[in-house]
């Protein structure tokens, strides 16, 4: 009795584990050659032993064509930067391709660069030079703090989001901040 019970308790997980492995069409493998497909991404970048930049994203499908590799995040990406173990901001979008070799990444679809002061950069696209430590698109652009908004087309700033510009500008922001001296006499 012990050894039939033993048998059917292996034959039930067996069945179970089998039912667990997923299985992909042969278009899918097809498409998968020569790739590597990540999920549940949590990458730490450190210098020195010490992280600068964490990297989160549901999937990174990696792929090598002519001495070319690529990071490609179809499901978005999360990117934290650390100095000197304080968080300085954090870049996110929905959509992400990472070209090693020019030390690019190029962000696309709700493009969002916050930083601990309560900034909030919103873009279409925007391109990640990491080899420079920029930021830089050519599109419209929205600068949100806390009793203003700059909005424009272009932009370009340091990695940490301290120094940066927006050319064509139009902005919201209180007639105290421009006219301090006539908005004290109204008082």
């Amino acid at each position: 009795m012990k050894k039939f019970l033993l048998s059917l308790f292996s034959c039930i997980l067996f069945i179970q584990c089998a039912q667990d492995v997923r299985k992909i069409s042969e278009q899918d493998a097809l498409q998968l050659a020569g790739k590597e497909l990540l999920q549940n991404i949590n990458l730490d970048y450190s210098d020195s032993g010490k992280v600068v930049m964490n990297i989160k994203a549901p999937e990174l499908l990696r792929s090598y064509k002519a001495g070319q590799s690529q990071d490609e995040f179809r499901k978005g990406i999360l990117a934290s930067f650390f100095t000197a173990g304080e968080l300085t901001n954090t870049l996110s979008s929905n959509y992400a391709l990472r070209v090693l070799e020019d030390g690019k990444t190029y962000l696309s679809d709700h493009v969002v660069l916050l930083n601990p002061k309560g900034e909030k950069l919103e873009t279409s696209e925007l391109t990640w030079d990491e080899r420079n430590s920029k930021v830089y698109t050519s599109k419209f652009v929205r600068l949100s703090r806390q009793d203003e908004v700059v909005q424009g087309y272009g932009f370009e700033s340091d990695q940490n989001f301290l120094k940066g510009t927006i050319q064509s500008i139009e902005a919201r922001f209180p007639a105290s901040k421009i006219l301090p001296e006539e908005d004290e006499e109204l008082k």
